[in-house]
């Protein structure tokens, strides 16, 4: 306990309680760098597992965040559960041949689903194409204008997660626009719901936090300050003032002088044996004759979803400069099992 009573420990842990509370108030916000998630009515549903998810996005580049993968699976759990489509995402560091014959390609390779797309981004070219099954709600020249107004600029900058969630969140606010919330509208109002009670939730996490931050303060300023009254009581004017973590427990104020008793007295000596050699003043009768003693002293111890054409698109030619560039083919999805096949139909028409 002596630990906890130097003012620079309390301090610290203070500050280490006060962070991880921060820590989880923002995991349950959702905090993301780059674009924000969206919000209102098209919000995501941050309940829904991912997992599976993860096996439909590839960075052979190595250019996206574990926070961006973890966002482009949210919003594919979203669309699976509200549409029944979703979007892989494959960035690659260079595709040998036609991006659009690659990236059909590899949507079969990985069994996606009529209603499906993929979106394949060439590192080297700085080239990017959407290819959307013969279900996907978009037209040719809709995904062509989403990649161009969404995608683009960042593409070019090199900045390829940032650019993918910018598109997904422009994607998904046209699907809400035309499809609401898919199989889960019912005019209930559920997304408003269910987000109105997460943050609930998360609120009275977070108060729970701070009155257990400062139950633990309180408890250290009481130990540190028992130790100084037992230290300095009855001193009139103590060489050290007691400096509390809280303000309110300082000399003065109702809690100092709540708690400036007088402490308990010391334990009682315990009793000392008989010191010395020999007896000491004691004489046997005067004139007494000698003879035994009667006998002698004892020996011992002391003792811690939507419905169909080969589609999809690229970015329009014309005034953006530059075409697709070739390089050697970046390979495909990891082998195995995609989290369960997408149900096929995905290809050209």
């Amino acid at each position: 306990m002596k630990f906890f009573q130097k003012s620079w420990v309390a301090w610290l842990t203070a500050a280490v309680m006060v962070a991880v509370a921060i820590g989880i108030g923002l995991s349950k916000g959702g905090g993301l760098s780059g674009p924000a998630l969206p919000s209102g009515g098209g919000a995501l549903d941050n309940s829904l597992s991912t997992k599976q998810f993860a096996d439909y996005i590839w960075d052979e580049a190595g250019v996206l965040s574990s926070k961006q993968e973890e966002s482009i699976c949210l919003y594919n759990a979203n669309w699976n559960q509200r549409y029944g489509s979703i979007i892989a995402v494959a960035v690659v560091k260079s595709v040998d041949g036609n991006i659009d014959d690659y990236a059909y390609d590899l949507g079969e390779d990985i069994e996606l689903a009529a209603a499906d797309g993929i979106l394949v981004l060439d590192v080297s070219a700085r080239d990017a194409y959407l290819a959307v099954g013969p279900d996907y709600p978009l037209s040719d020249s809709q995904v062509t204008s989403y990649l161009d107004n969404s995608l683009y600029a960042y593409v070019q900058a090199s900045d390829y997660g940032d650019g993918v969630l910018n598109l997904f969140r422009d994607l998904n606010q046209y699907y809400v626009d035309n499809y609401g919330l898919g199989y889960l509208d019912s005019g209930s109002g559920y997304g408003s719901i269910h987000s109105s009670g997460e943050r609930m939730v998360g609120i009275v996490m977070l108060v729970v936090i701070l009155i257990a931050i400062v139950l633990v303060i309180n408890a250290i300023d009481r130990s540190r300050y028992n130790a100084y009254r037992q230290r300095y009581y009855g001193i009139v004017n103590p060489p050290v003032m007691f400096r509390p973590i809280f303000f309110w427990h300082g000399p003065g104020t109702s809690w100092y002088r709540r708690h400036w008793r007088q402490p308990p007295p010391p334990p009682p000596r315990p009793p000392q044996s008989p010191g010395g050699s020999g007896f000491s003043g004691f004489q046997g009768p005067k004139g007494g004759s000698s003879g035994p003693r009667g006998g002698g002293f004892s020996g011992g111890s002391r003792g811690g979803g939507f419905s169909s054409g080969p589609r999809g698109g690229g970015f329009s030619g014309g005034s953006r400069g530059g075409g697709f560039s070739s390089g050697s083919r970046g390979g495909g999805f990891s082998g195995g099992s995609r989290g369960g096949s997408r149900g096929g139909g995905f290809g050209r028409r």
